[in-house]
């Protein structure tokens, strides 16, 4: 199991910070995903990108715990902003906030010999107007050893590397589940094509799976990993969170039927993953006879990667890790 004994940790830069956050390493740039935002702000003539978010709702964007920490939230709802696009320089859509919130429970990553990864690394922004673009679906089930092996994608806004370069420009790459505990969802780079990372800048984006019924299905929040962006991250686990999410939710749209919320239901095309009955499930014959044939479901299943053994861990303990 991996510690943050012997941890030297640099913290990414503060949501609302003055400078430049300190792309995903060995990814590529990225033009789809739209659900996932640079969170930033504009300054003068400088607009940086500090963090990345991810659209969960029409009004709501799910980021880390830490891209706000120690910012007062006023500040943050006042100079903030979701920039929406391929990148802050030249984006779609810039929206401004009206709320904020850390998850009550969360807990900061700490250094050094006795310290923590830190918990419940999630935090969540109130877009001021409705996002313009199609929410990416939260798994709410919890994730099983049996998964490990599984093909993520991770987005983010992050640097490519170290050296602190590339910040801004939203790009992906493919990591797989090495590893997963109460906590969080770990990847080793070894694991991945190009030995690609998630690196700073990349805190609060989207770890993503495409799921066998063509939707795609955010599993975690990026969190943290090592120094060098070279050898492991771990993400924040979407379903240990997931009900105070749900609370978040509920507070902005007075319901937590995602379906509802964004316009799933009666559009066409019968939608069994939904929590209520879709309209579009039952058939014009059912319909005549007052029956009711609907195939009604809940949360998809995800595909089962290729088993792996325990994650190779030891190696990071005497690694420094940083705030993604």
């Amino acid at each position: 199991m991996i510690t943050a004994a012997s941890v030297l940790l640099a913290a990414g830069a503060a949501f609302a910070g003055t400078a430049a956050a300190p792309k995903i390493v060995n990814g590529q740039e990225e033009a789809g995903y739209d659900f996932t935002v640079a969170l930033g702000a504009t300054f003068g003539e400088q607009t940086f990108s500090a963090c990345t978010g991810s659209v969960i709702t029409p009004r709501i964007v799910l980021s880390a715990g830490h891209c706000g920490e120690g910012i007062p939230p006023e500040l943050i709802v006042s100079a903030g902003k979701a920039f929406f696009g391929p990148s802050v320089e030249e984006p779609t859509h810039v929206l401004a906030f009206e709320g904020f919130a850390i998850h009550p429970g969360y807990v900061p990553l700490e250094n050094g010999v006795g310290g923590t990864l830190g918990e419940n690394d999630v935090s969540v922004l109130i877009l001021a107007e409705d996002a313009p673009v199609p929410p990416v679906w939260l798994r709410s089930a919890e994730v099983l050893d049996e998964e490990l092996g599984a093909e993520m994608v991770s987005i983010g806004f992050g640097v490519t590397g170290p050296q602190g370069n590339g910040s801004g420009v939203k790009r992906s790459a493919t990591l797989f589940l090495s590893d997963v505990d109460d906590m969080f969802l770990y990847s080793e780079s070894a694991d991945n094509p190009d030995e690609a990372q998630i690196c700073s800048g990349d805190s609060g984006g989207p770890q993503v799976v495409h799921l066998p019924d063509g939707r795609i299905e955010q599993w975690a929040v990026h969190s943290w990993g090592d120094q060098g962006c070279e050898i492991v991250s771990g993400s924040t686990r979407v379903d240990v969170v997931y009900d105070w999410i749900l609370e978040q939710v509920e507070a902005v749209h007075g319901t937590t039927d995602f379906c509802e919320i964004n316009g799933i239901y009666d559009n066409g095309v019968c939608d069994t993953f939904c929590a209520g009955e879709d309209p579009d499930c039952v058939s014009e014959d059912a319909v005549a006879d007052g029956g009711d044939d609907a195939e009604k479901g809940r949360c998809a299943t995800v595909p089962v990667g290729a088993a792996l053994g325990p994650a190779a861990l030891a190696l990071a303990v005497v690694l420094g890790r940083r705030r993604r």
